[in-house]
């Protein structure tokens, strides 16, 4: 079970990391650049450190 939840965590992290780099890729502008995937990535970042941290502490 706790396996299942850890892959979750890990999966909606780098989906939100994907993300991320794809609103780089696509926005016009320097600092819509900048602004858009700096919040997708510290969701998917922040999904994955809490995934490690479940994982290490057990």
């Amino acid at each position: 079970m706790l396996e299942i939840l850890l892959a979750i965590l890990v999966l909606i992290g780098g989906f939100f990391t994907l993300v991320g780099s794809l609103g780089l890729l696509r926005l016009p502008d320097f600092y819509m650049r900048l602004h858009g995937p700096t919040k997708a990535t510290t969701l998917g970042v922040g999904a994955i450190l809490i995934a490690s941290a479940i994982y290490f502490s057990l």
